[in-house]
Order: C-alpha cells, then structure tokens, then sequence
C-alpha cells in the first residue's frame, strides 16, 4: 500500500470518487434492471443469457483474484528480512489499515490458511474438530473466558512460529557467518530484491555515492533505519539474531512496538497534533467531517473504521486517540485485546443471548469464523479501487 502521508490525498481523492460508485454487484443488479425497464424489450430468454454471462464474468474475477492471492502467497513464502507489511495477531496493518484477517488469524491461529482452499463441508468438520479443543471444561459450550484464553494462546503462537521462522532463516541474511546482520548487509540485500545493478549497488553502499533510487525505496530504505537503529540494543550498528527478530516484527517487543505506532500514528495524523481524529482515523481530510455519515452509509471501509475507532480504540471515548491508546489496541499480547476480542464473537454469534456459543452457533456462523471468498473478493476490489 505504501506510506498513508504520502498517499492520504490519492486515497481521499479515491474515496470521494467511491461515493459515485456502488459496489460491483450493485452494478450488475442495476444494470440488469435497467436492460429490462427502459431498454429494448427483451425476452425471458434473452435476459437468462445476459444473466448468466454477467455472472460469468463475476466467477471469472474471482477466480482470477484467487490465482493471484496464491501467486502472492508462493511468493511470501520466501523468507525475505525486510519487515511485512502485514503483521498476523495484530489489528492494524503497518500503513494503517484494517487486518481484514485478524479475526481467522487470533481464532483459527496457524490453520488459518487451510481454510481458505477447502469445501464447506470440510471446513465445517474442521472448525467442529477446533470447537472441541477450545472448549476447555467439556460442557460443549464456549464461555467468554474459554474464547480468551484460546485467542491468547493463538497469539503466542503466532509469535512462536516468527520466533522459529527467525532463527531458521537468519543465517541466509549473514553472509560471512559472524552470528551478526550489518546495516550494509541489510541494505545489500534490500537493494539486489528490488532490481538495483550490481554497479548501482556497489556505488551506494562502497563509494557513497548518491544514485536515483526508486521514491518508495527511499523512503523504505529510510524508515527501515529508524526500525534497525531501534531494535540495535547494543548499538554496534549490527542486530544480532533476537535483534533481527524485533527488527522484523515490531509487535512483540515494547520499544519497537511504540515505534510501530509512532509510524502510523504520524502517517493518519494530518494536524501534527499527535492524536487521530475520527476523521483523521477514515483518512478523510480535516474539515470534511459534515461528509463522514454520508460515506458511512455509502462505504463498508468507512463503517468499520468507525465503528473500530468509537467501539474499541478510543478507549476513553472523548473523540481523541493518543498514542498510548493506540499502543494498547496494538499490542498482540494485551489480555485486554483477547478478551475483547471474544466479547465481538459472542455478540455476533451468541443467537440465544446466554453469553455462550454452542456448536452449532459456530456452525451458523461459520463465514463469520472463517471468512467468505465472495466476502473477501468485494473488499479487495475496494481496497484495488
């Protein structure tokens, strides 16, 4: 996505376009509507063919929306040092937008992905089979304080497994094998990913010499400094292995964890006032807040953040988010977080108001729990527009 204090115009102006713009299946349905009130008079046949090709069409961009989400996944799945993007376990991605997949990733944990190529069916047995493990005490419900104790552990596990993904990978980023990654190493390796020449890397990393670099690198290259230098405790300028852990995921330690927020913190806060406003939260320019319950009811994106920021982050409610409140909505291992998270499930799913889940609440809910395609399709279309 890249950094939201440069890209806060291009995103608002992108905003201010979707309010002219329904989602893509609205515009299908209209479109059909109109064929058939003021268009030629077509008949029933005629009609059942323009159907079926739009919804060709629709299975066809799904289909090759899910191509490409593999091809990324093969591709992330190679170790690579910089720091993701993307944190699993935690609820705001590094440019400040939603984690469309905490929720699968905190409640499915390192299975989260299983889910998304299976049937139903299978599915369905699968999170059974996950239902019974959660339930702690064998009555066969799930109590609010079952839910937080198994997201916490999935949290964890989500550390345990970058902590192991940490100390299998790093001797691949340490060339000479001295147990240590230097700053040039780092930027090396940095540079070689993103295309540079042997020659243009040697001049800026040898010779220092100042060669045009790629506006996003730069800034990368930039900010990625300001993370090394934090997570460098003994300040040789080199991180060692629990170094490069905290370089890499931010979440799990404390300094770095500030710094994480720090960082979008000063990419949604548009008056230097170090506090988000509501508007500043929706990435919607300062003085525009008469248009906000006009996108609200327009733009899903718009619902959820606010929903997210008056609900959960602004703590206080006073309409102010500062950065230690921000900090605590961050932090994967907040009990607080866990068990607020379990207070949604239950409120979503609990269809008997007895402050539990049965299995087969789970069940009904299972898109819920486990994400629909066509759910995920239609938010990554507006995330794209």
């Amino acid at each position: 996505m890249g950094k939201l204090s440069c890209t806060c115009i291009m995103h608002t102006d992108s905003a201010l376009i979707k309010l002219s713009r329904t989602s893509f299946f609205a515009c299908v349905f209209l479109f059909l509507c109109l064929s058939v009130t003021y268009g030629k008079p077509i008949n029933d046949t005629a009609l059942k063919v323009q159907q079926n090709e739009q919804l060709k069409a629709v299975d066809e961009k799904i289909l090759l929306k899910n191509d490409r989400d593999n091809i990324i996944v093969k591709e992330s799945a190679e170790e690579k040092p910089f720091p993701p993007d993307h944190i699993e376990g935690v609820k705001l991605e590094r440019d400040g937008h939603m984690n469309k997949e905490f929720r699968k990733e905190v409640f499915l944990g390192n299975e989260h992905e299983d889910f998304e190529n299976i049937p139903r069916k299978e599915g369905e047995k699968k999170l059974s089979d996950m239902f019974l493990q959660v339930d702690a005490n064998g009555d066969k419900q799930l109590s609010l304080l079952e839910l937080t104790e198994w997201i916490a552990m999935k949290t964890e596990e989500h550390y345990a497994e970058a902590k192991e993904e940490n100390t299998k990978n790093f001797p691949m980023f340490d060339p000479n094998k001295d147990g240590k990654i230097t700053w040039d190493e780092y930027r090396t390796y940095f540079l070689k990913e993103r295309g540079y020449s042997d020659e243009e890397i040697s001049k800026f990393i040898k010779d220092n010499a100042n060669i045009e670099l790629h506006e996003d690198d730069d800034y990368e290259l930039y900010r990625d400094q300001d993370r090394w230098q934090q997570a460098d405790e003994d300040e040789d300028t080199q991180l060692n292995e629990s170094e490069f852990l905290a370089f890499k995921h931010p979440e799990h330690c404390r300094g770095m964890l500030r710094l994480l927020v720090s960082e979008i913190l000063h990419d949604l806060d548009q008056d230097g006032d170090s506090e988000l406003s509501l508007i500043e939260f929706v990435s919607l320019p300062i003085g525009h807040e008469g248009e906000l319950e006009r996108m609200a009811k327009e733009d899903e994106w718009v619902r959820e953040r606010m929903k997210e920021y008056k609900e959960t982050i602004d703590s206080n409610h006073d309409g102010r988010v500062t950065i230690e409140e921000l900090e605590v909505y961050m932090d994967p291992k907040s009990r607080h977080n866990a068990e607020s998270e379990a207070r949604h499930m239950l409120g979503v799913a609990d269809l008997n108001d007895d402050g539990q889940l049965s299995i087969k609440e789970v069940l009904v809910n299972y898109d819920f729990f486990v994400g629909s395609k066509i759910f995920n399709y239609a938010k990554s279309v507006h995330d794209e527009f």
